[in-house]
C-alpha cells in the first residue's frame, strides 16, 4: 500500500459514500475480494476508513 505523506481531506461519511458505491459496482475477478480491490485503488478512501476500525 502506498504511505500517504500528509493527512487525507476527505470525511469519514465522504469515504463510507464512496465505499459502499464501489461496492456496489464491484464485480468479482477470480478470488479478489472488495476490500483487497479497494485498498489497492483507492489508498486515500482506504486510509480515512481505517480511522474509525
Amino acid at each position: 500500500m502506498k504511505q500517504l505523506s500528509e493527512k487525507p481531506k476527505i470525511s469519514l461519511q465522504e469515504a463510507e459514500a464512496h465505499y459502499q458505491l464501489s461496492k456496489e459496482n464491484y464485480t468479482i475477478e477470480g478470488t479478489e475480494s472488495h476490500l483487497a480491490y479497494y485498498r489497492e485503488k483507492h489508498p486515500i478512501y482506504y486510509a480515512v476508513l481505517l480511522q474509525i476500525v
